[in-house]
């Protein structure tokens, strides 16, 4: 691609509403014309008796994997045996995004061979993956509507990543009733998370004005809506869900810039939304003075959502320690993340960042 130009994709079909999935998920897994559907779903929503719920009704589903969370290879290529000794040709995702990125690398493996790792990077694999559908159960990661497989190997300085064109659901199921017995934690997790993905992707050299317009619009929707749906709001919540979708195809398009370079090492066993919010406003500060008055506004009014939600930017004492502000380092040198984010950062500014937000 020239210089200059700029692309933007939103293949996904969004399918978003209150009820969503009760009125139309049937239908949408009739359509995909599988005799077969895997299902591969959050093993906490399974164990608290919600996917009974979700799957009711509907014909030619077979539960094929449980996931936990930040799934890795071996377990997702469990995942995939399942689905395939079950004779399924199409997937059924549901969870937050450690079941969405495991349920894209199953629909990877029905179509293309063992192991996963093979197709480390972006559009390598032989054959487009089977088609899914994405309904997600939290308003965070965003996976539901990206091409991008996040698996969690352990001896790795990153994450293993597969991507490419295709490579995602092709329909996404908005529902935020489903959020309804999502605890306050995960759902301040979440949030925080895909707050992260509007902002980082309004600092980045590949931010373009489609990008721009988009995560504008994620942030403000985010702070409006997120103590409002800690609260019990259910309209809140469904705004908080679309949002979170909308921040991801803002970053999926640009690209993401320092939180997540710095949250990608897996030698730090903390939740990746837990992460991401407590960097995001040093990382925001580190990035203003380069930024547009429109954004400057909205990092500016972080400190009144972190204080509406009771939400503190800084790791506990011990949380991270010296070996795991090194592992973070390490990670976001060799991560292109930290290439894309705007003002360049070496080692130095990493660790003054990891400083800023008690890591040591």
């Amino acid at each position: 691609m020239r210089a200059g130009f700029a692309e933007f994709a939103a293949p996904t079909r969004i399918v978003a509403g209150r009820g969503c999935v009760g009125e139309r998920l049937r239908g949408e897994v009739e359509a995909l014309g599988a005799a077969t559907v895997a299902v591969v779903a959050d093993r906490g929503f399974a164990e608290a008796g919600l996917l009974d719920g979700v799957l009711d009704g509907i014909a030619g589903v077979e539960v094929c994997a449980l996931i936990g969370e930040d799934p890795d290879v071996e377990e997702s290529e469990q995942a995939s045996l399942a689905a395939i000794e079950a004779g399924a040709s199409a997937v059924l995702a549901i969870g937050g995004g450690s079941a969405l990125c495991a349920a894209k690398a199953v629909a990877i493996r029905l179509r293309n061979p063992a192991p996963l790792d093979l197709y480390e990077g972006v559009g390598r694999l032989p054959a487009l993956p089977a088609p899914s559908i994405a309904v997600p159960t939290t308003a965070g990661s965003g996976s539901e509507v990206s091409n991008v497989v996040v698996l969690h190997d352990g001896g790795r300085t990153n994450h293993l990543v597969i991507r490419g064109r295709g490579y995602e659901p092709l329909v996404a199921m908005l529902d935020g009733d489903l959020l309804e017995t999502l605890p306050r934690a995960p759902m301040i997790a979440a949030g925080l998370d895909a707050l992260s993905h509007a902002l980082e992707s309004l600092w980045v050299r590949r931010s373009t004005r489609f990008t721009g317009a988009l995560a504008l619009a994620a942030s403000a929707a985010l702070r409006e809506a997120l103590p409002s749906a800690l609260g019990g709001d259910g309209g809140a919540r469904q705004r908080l869900i679309e949002a979170s979708a909308m921040a991801n195809l803002a970053c999926g398009n640009s690209g993401l810039g320092l939180v997540h370079a710095l949250s990608s090492s897996v030698e730090v066993h903390l939740p990746h939304g837990y992460q991401n919010g407590v960097l995001l406003p040093h990382v925001a500060a580190f990035n203003r003075e380069m930024l547009a008055p429109a954004v400057v506004a909205e990092i500016d009014s972080l400190a009144a959502l972190y204080e509406a939600i009771g939400f503190e930017a800084r790791f506990a004492a011990g949380e991270v320690g010296e070996a795991g502000a090194s592992a973070m380092v390490a990670a976001a040198l060799v991560n292109p993340f930290r290439e894309n984010n705007r003002r360049e950062a070496g080692e130095d500014e990493l660790r003054e960042l990891l400083r800023a937000a008690g890591a040591t």
